[in-house]
């Protein structure tokens, strides 16, 4: 018996290369990357100022502490502007030169309730829902409008350059708390906490928004910034009662699932500031099975950076002999779907024993600022544990005497790019990437390499090689390789890179 053996021909199925522009490329995801061997993809920890912390109570007037930082640099007036909450009295401005040095503005907004001048640019309605609160404190409050009768806590403060009307320049989102709202004419009054909203034309004078914006935020901290892509504020608050199928199957004998309260990241957007779709908003992030049962998603602020939206996820570590609010990361290509790194080390932690911000920090509810080679986070930290179930060994409650210090402002910076590195150890780690198709120019690349060697390859489409570059003892956020001419004269061409790092961190490249 013959066989006619037929051969045909074997169809390799081509990717489709990534269009990169000139845009920076980091490495928090494997967008782009095909290949990696030996390298460890690792957080860096932001470094804390040692000016820290940078904001203390000093005259008789103002709050114990500060929280919900924030914080902005003014191109049209060159100074720093910073809102930060009282935790109850209210909004408190301040300014800055250098950002680091911070001044109280001079202001009298408030002569019925501040004696003296003061900084004061929200008076509060949080501090007064209490039975022995002075009358005239109560009748001045009452006077005022809706929205701050029911303001609870300042989060995010924006100075909107797209705005039209001079009115509404700044933009404030809070936390909006009726403490006896009545659902029905026959229901018991109970809690209702939702977005709130408030406009300024120059961040001193505040207007409220007299309705709740949305009721599917239930707590503070709220983070709101505009999505330039698709032109739309966005909004990402919490969410109760949130423990995935997921969490529930891989944690089901565990007896500390049941003290979970669910807290979890929800997103709305809007165009105008004011009215916010969906209604109950849509779930964006949750604790999951690689979480404690007890660890929860307390919320997220996305920033905009480099093509990627970076979220700092706060997370609520409420374990039974620890309970902390490290910040750590996690990465989005659409601002809608997001992916916490593998690598759940704080970007930012609380911290040591003896510090200012010791037990809780919150993270900043305002992008992070670019002073030169640097990224700043201000953020809020205090010494006093947060509330838990759990009962620690050193019981706070033996303290009762000690007044507890409520927060303060500082600052943590990172070198641009930096906020995920590639390590290679003594055994040189490779990276290579997808094909992709860049725009032309000179190839950058972020690394820190002073006691190692990085190597960069260019392959074709195919992967073979077309040229090599080795650069010995670099440490820069820009490292320029002119020598690699042969990449930048394949402009529109689909073309690899490989990346070998020994002894050393890579963060990024780009072509300029």
């Amino acid at each position: 018996m013959r066989f006619l053996l037929i051969f045909l021909p074997v169809l390799v199925l081509a990717v489709e290369p990534i269009r990169i522009g000139k845009e920076h490329q980091l490495f928090l995801d494997d967008h782009l990357i095909e290949h990696t061997e030996h390298l460890t993809r690792r957080v860096q920890q932001a470094r804390k100022h040692e000016a820290n912390p940078m904001i203390v109570p000093r005259a008789k007037w103002e709050p114990e502490g500060y929280f919900l930082p924030s914080v902005l640099f003014d191109e049209e007036e060159r100074i720093f502007k910073a809102w930060i909450d009282g935790g109850g009295p209210g909004v408190f401005y301040f300014t800055s030169k250098d950002g680091i040095n911070w001044e109280r503005p001079k202001l009298h907004l408030f002569p019925e309730f501040d004696a003296e001048p003061t900084n004061r640019v929200i008076l509060s309605g949080f501090e007064f829902d209490q039975k022995e609160a002075p009358p005239e404190k109560l009748a001045y409050l009452r006077s005022r409008e809706r929205g701050w009768t029911y303001f609870c806590y300042a989060s995010g403060v924006i100075k909107d350059k797209r705005e039209t009307d001079p009115q509404k320049r700044y933009k404030m989102a809070y936390l909006w708390i009726d403490r006896k709202f009545q659902r029905t004419p026959t229901s018991k009054p109970g809690k209702l906490t939702a977005l709130g909203v408030a406009f300024s034309p120059d961040g001193i004078h505040w207007t409220p928004h007299n309705e709740p914006a949305s009721y599917a935020t239930l707590d503070a901290p709220i983070h709101v910034n505009w999505d330039e892509k698709h032109q739309r504020w966005i909004m990402l608050g919490r969410a109760f009662g949130v423990v995935t199928d997921e969490k529930k199957a891989a944690q089901a004998a565990e007896p500390n699932l049941q003290y979970n309260a669910g807290r979890a990241v929800i997103r709305c957007e809007s165009t105008d500031f004011i009215h916010w779709t969906p209604e109950k908003g849509d779930l964006v992030m949750a604790s999951d099975a690689q979480d404690s049962p007890t660890t929860e998603i307390y919320d997220m602020r996305s920033i905009p950076y480099a093509g990627l939206h970076i979220g700092l996820v706060h997370m609520f570590l409420n374990n039974p002999d620890s309970v902390t609010l490290p910040i750590q990361l996690a990465v989005s290509r659409d601002n809608k779907t997001w992916q916490r790194l593998s690598d759940r080390s704080p970007f930012l932690a609380q911290g040591g024993f003896g510090e200012w911000d010791r037990s809780v920090i919150s993270p900043p509810t305002t992008d992070p600022l670019v002073v030169g080679d640097e990224l700043w986070f201000y953020y809020t930290g205090r010494n006093g544990l947060h509330s838990t179930r759990w009962i620690p060994e050193d019981n706070p409650k033996l303290l009762a005497g000690v007044s507890p210090f409520r927060g303060s402002l500082g600052l943590a910076t990172i070198k641009r790019d930096r906020f995920v590195g590639m390590e290679g150890n003594y055994l040189p780690g490779i990276l290579r990437t997808k094909p992709f198709i860049h725009d032309g120019g000179t190839l950058h690349v972020n690394a820190a390499a002073k006691f190692g060697i990085l190597t960069v390859s260019l392959l074709d489409e195919s992967g073979a090689s077309l040229q090599k570059i080795t650069i010995k003892e670099g440490d820069a956020i820009d490292i320029a390789i002119p020598e690699l001419t042969k990449l930048s004269a394949r402009k529109d061409q689909p073309v690899r890179l490989e990346f070998s790092v020994q002894n050393g961190r890579l963060f990024s490249f780009w072509m300029e």
